[in-house]
């Protein structure tokens, strides 16, 4: 059961990222400012507040800090990342995936952490130790892209989460739908542990 729970809550998370690819996705990071049996607003570090609908079936994840040291070969991750130089990105947030996660939304797309910010899901196929940074071959498929890890990148990991997670003050990543009325529904809340927004 347990890992049914966990293979449900990776797919939802993976299933939500892959549909802001094509646009229909919308993401709300901030701080919850109210709850209820139905609802969830959160305020952003603007603080516009947006409310959303939370139904029953809305996957929660439980979001903790990681580290570098969780980076290894053969590891998969989700990696919000920016520009950097020669078709490299440079890695803000790393998501490290449970194994059950493995291969699930695997790719290179689009992303709203900033201008031309990525989402990279993927194997970890070689790790290079630099001066300065560490350097990733990642791997999807037939196809690799370069990550660029230094000391501003921040890591996570998570694992199935209860809806007594969210609560008033808690940081969250909303993953949600917008419907025909405008309004947002949520797919699935990662709630960060211990005041830790989800980096991706």
């Amino acid at each position: 059961m347990k890992l049914l729970n966990l293979l449900v809550a990776s797919a939802a998370l993976v299933t939500a990222s892959a549909g802001f690819a094509a646009d229909r996705q919308v993401h709300l990071r901030g701080e919850v400012s109210a709850v209820s049996a139905t609802e969830l607003t959160v305020t952003d570090r603007k603080g516009v507040k947006t409310t959303v609908k939370l139904p029953e079936q809305a996957q929660v994840l439980d979001v903790s800090r990681s580290t570098a040291a969780a980076i290894k070969e053969n590891a998969y991750l989700g990696i919000a990342a920016a520009p950097a130089p020669q078709g490299k990105v440079r890695a803000m947030g790393v998501m490290v995936f449970p194994d059950a996660a493995r291969g699930m939304n695997e790719g290179h797309f689009p992303w709203d952490m900033g201008d031309r910010s990525t989402m990279t899901n993927a194997t970890v196929a070689k790790v290079s130790k630099k001066a300065s940074a560490t350097e990733l071959e990642m791997r999807f498929g037939e196809k690799t892209q370069q990550v660029v890890l230094d000391n501003a990148t921040v890591y996570g990991q998570f694992v199935p989460g209860k809806r007594e997670l969210i609560v008033v003050g808690a940081k969250v990543l909303v993953i949600g739908a917008a419907g025909v009325d405008g309004v947002t529904s949520a797919n699935a809340v990662l709630v960060g542990r211990d005041g830790f927004l989800p980096p991706i």
